[in-house]
């Protein structure tokens, strides 16, 4: 729900104290004097934020679609699959990374990384329900975390190893599902400033309407760079290969991503020196959310142990001082 708003609280007291006042006098409050309700309806401005995109297609109206938060996706599809595959390359260019050369004393050290990500989210719950859900994020067959939220008990495992259980408390559990929903919205941060939006197609998958977004190699936007932590975004050259998104008609949200980028850029060849060197790499996505006509049942892990609980200062400091 979103806060109400102080003032508007303010000035319908102030109009009672007023009436009030007047004793046997009427203050008679006409249509033009009621504060307006404050509302939210997330499907209405979702529909018309949609609408809005498809009579006038532009970049920052399609990322204000993908930016939206997990806690959207849970209000507006309820119960969903959602399951995101990426691969991440970098190595020097010109260098087989399967094969780099031994690193030489005065020379640089070549390094090559290939990542590849699962992320498996299965939401539960109706809008109006309680949490349920299962997360399993994975770079690896032994790296990895899982989450099992079942109302108030959460249960979480890192590593394939034992699993632990807790009462529910804090927000971390969506943020991480934010960085799940967020998979397409970050692969299009990164190649949208070389790319312009070819086509956008009204259609149906499945029975469901959707808008299908095309993406076509355009000129230069470098308003659009969003830079790393570490700065390299705005020096490289990206290449989009593939690049299409499907959302859904009513709501906005997407509902499946692919995408395939390269890049180029130049690193120092020396910690301190003056020559250069060539980095290029991959990114690949695909990623679909179906949403589910009835909530699936989720059971807790066999054999969790309870979490260990942590010494908070507070705790300690009443314990010695209150034995």
């Amino acid at each position: 729900m979103r806060p109400r708003n102080p003032g508007r609280s303010s000035v319908a007291a102030l109009v009672l104290l007023l009436a009030a006042a007047c004793g046997d006098a009427e203050l008679e409050l006409g249509p033009q004097a009621k504060p307006e309700a404050l509302e939210h309806n997330p499907g209405a401005e979702a529909a018309a934020a949609v609408e809005r995109f498809v009579d006038e297609p532009d970049w920052d109206g399609l990322l204000a679609l993908l930016d939206r938060g997990h806690a959207d996706a849970r209000e507006l599809l309820g119960p969903h699959h959602l399951h995101v595959e990426a691969d991440y390359d970098s190595h020097p260019a010109g260098l087989d990374p399967k094969a780099l050369p031994p690193a030489r004393v005065d020379e640089p050290i070549n390094q090559a990384f290939s990542i590849h990500e699962v992320v498996d989210l299965l939401w539960a719950s109706r809008a109006d329900e309680g949490p349920r859900l299962h997360l399993d994020q994975r770079t690896g067959p032994d790296s990895g975390r899982e989450l099992t939220i079942i109302d108030e008990r959460s249960w979480t495992r890192i590593d394939n190893l034992g699993w632990y259980e807790a009462p529910l408390e804090g927000e971390l559990w969506q943020l991480w599902l934010d960085d799940a929903q967020h998979a397409a919205r970050d692969i299009a941060v990164l190649v949208g400033p070389v790319v312009d939006i070819a086509a956008v197609e009204p259609t149906s998958v499945d029975g469901r309407d959707v808008l299908r977004v095309s993406l076509r190699p355009g000129e230069a936007h470098p308003e659009r760079v969003a830079e790393a932590l570490v700065p390299w975004r705005r020096e490289a050259s990206f290449e989009l290969r593939k690049g299409e998104l499907v959302l859904d008609r009513a709501t906005g949200l997407w509902l499946e991503a692919h995408f395939e980028v390269l890049w180029r850029h130049e690193v120092p060849a020396h910690a301190g020196g003056t020559g250069k060197r060539l980095i290029e790499g991959s990114a690949l996505l695909d990623a679909k959310v179906e949403p589910l006509a009835d909530p699936p049942s989720l059971s807790p892990p066999p054999e969790a142990a309870p979490l260990p609980e942590r010494e908070r200062p507070m705790v300690l400091r009443d314990r010695l001082l209150n034995p």
